[in-house]
């Protein structure tokens, strides 16, 4: 197992483990997550615009908890599960780089943003 998928499962191990056990975060629903998700993706992009990678590092993990916190609470509400999502971004990737997993020849990343823009529509 390679460290990132491994580090990945213990993330999302560890969120099972809190919604369960921790007053909290059990409590917490997409709608009192929301706002701390727009502070977070704030100090991420104050990490960026400083360059601090140490900041970007670390606000990348809140942002992942985040994301790994909404997932679960849509699988508690039967609306959808982290697999679905990470399947779903993966096949919008895929079907979104044509010139990658396709046969779609591009010349340059004006091609490419054309062509996404494009797919977007679809």
């Amino acid at each position: 197992m390679s460290e990132i998928t491994e580090q990945f499962a213990r993330l999302v191990t560890i969120m099972d483990e809190l919604r369960e056990q921790c007053p909290w975060d059990r409590k917490q629903t997409i709608q009192s997550l929301r706002q701390l998700t727009l502070e977070e993706t704030y100090e991420l992009a104050d990490a960026i615009t400083d360059s601090d990678w140490q900041g970007i590092k670390e606000e990348l993990g809140d942002l992942m908890l985040h994301i790994v916190f909404y997932a679960k609470i849509g699988a508690e509400q039967k609306a959808f599960t982290l697999g679905e999502v990470l399947r779903g971004i993966c096949d919008k990737l895929i079907a979104r780089h044509p010139h990658i997993y396709g046969d779609v020849k591009v010349r340059d990343e004006n091609d490419v943003k054309r062509n996404w823009e494009s797919l977007k529509l679809k």
